[in-house]
């Protein structure tokens, strides 16, 4: 078996991204595990603080505290508010729904991206991106199933129904942040915006926490960190992956997280997804396939500086 510095680059990018793909789900996994447990904020709260024991060594090499002086402050601020309000309803709807529906739902953020893209951005969509996007919605549109069971469930309250619009909200608030990091990425370096995004999580869910904190049992204080550490080497391993290779070869690796979430939700929960959701997740799949290579060849992202930075918003 030949040794991990000897494969090509785009082969070392490919098993980093599905290594990335794997802790990612692990950590979504540990979420639904803990989210009947403790409120969302506390493990926010948890999630940012022990990704920071990943990232500040990152800091580090990258110059240290200089690194992160920036002259857009309003800039950051406003990205890591919208992120962390995108990680809350992300963590919501996980907490809610079956593993596979959330994770089939959080497909939808490169479809919002390309839509913001136009509506805020200028940029122009050609033809077959149109195309993809009535495609992709239309996946939307199978997986949520928007009948009078639907409405009849927000009113209710029922999971199913709340969960499916925190997920959507999550998803379209995930891409709102890209468009931010869009912007942030011209002048500022990843490991500063994963940075103010972290410590905003920390302060704002930091302060919800006070009011509800639940004191974890030893085990699960062990797994509100191990997420932290988990999501923290997750998202280095992602920078690392499309750092490696185009993004056009990367991205399509990232969906196999809808089988690790198909896997856990079933060993675990005992979840099938229904079939609506597995039709509508692959339509939304396929769609964004093709928007992100499609959006590659015309240069209209930055892999490297866009795509890494606002998993998990």
């Amino acid at each position: 078996m030949p040794r991990l510095s000897t494969l090509p680059p785009v082969a070392r990018a490919i098993l980093a991204m599905i290594a990335a793909v794997t802790l990612f789900s692990a950590m979504n996994a540990s979420i639904k595990w803990l989210g009947g447990r403790y409120p969302v904020s506390q493990i926010i709260f948890f999630r940012a603080l022990f990704a920071m024991v990943v990232l500040l060594p990152l800091i580090w090499r990258a110059g240290g505290l200089m690194s992160l002086r920036t002259k857009r402050p309003l800039g950051h601020l406003a990205r890591s508010v919208i992120g962390v309000i995108s990680m809350t309803c992300g963590f919501t709807a996980i907490t809610y729904l079956p593993l596979a529906n959330a994770s089939a739902l959080a497909f939808t953020a490169p479809l919002w991206t390309t839509t913001l893209g136009v509506l805020v951005l200028g940029e122009k969509v050609r033809w077959r991106r149109a195309l993809a996007l009535i495609v992709g919605f239309s996946g939307v549109l199978i997986m949520v199933r928007p009948d009078a069971a639907l409405f009849q469930g927000i009113m209710t309250g029922g999971t199913q129904a709340i969960g499916s619009l925190f997920g959507l909200a999550s998803s379209f608030l995930a891409a709102c942040a890209m468009i931010s990091v869009r912007r942030l990425s011209a002048t500022e370096p990843s490991t500063s915006i994963v940075f103010y995004f972290m410590a905003t999580g920390i302060i704002v869910a930091g302060i919800a926490m006070s009011r509800e904190f639940v004191m974890p049992t030893p085990r699960d204080a062990a797994m509100l960190a191990l997420l932290g550490i988990i999501g923290g080497l997750a998202q280095v391993l992602l920078t690392t992956a499309y750092r490696g290779a185009p993004v056009a070869v990367i991205a399509p690796f990232d969906y196999t997280a809808m089988l690790w979430a198909t896997g856990y939700g079933f060993l675990i929960w005992g979840e099938v997804p229904h079939p609506a959701v597995a039709v509508g997740a692959l339509i939304v799949i396929a769609s964004g396939v093709y928007i992100t290579v499609r959006e590659t060849r015309l240069g209209v992202t930055n892999p490297v500086k866009a795509q890494t930075i606002t998993k998990n918003a």
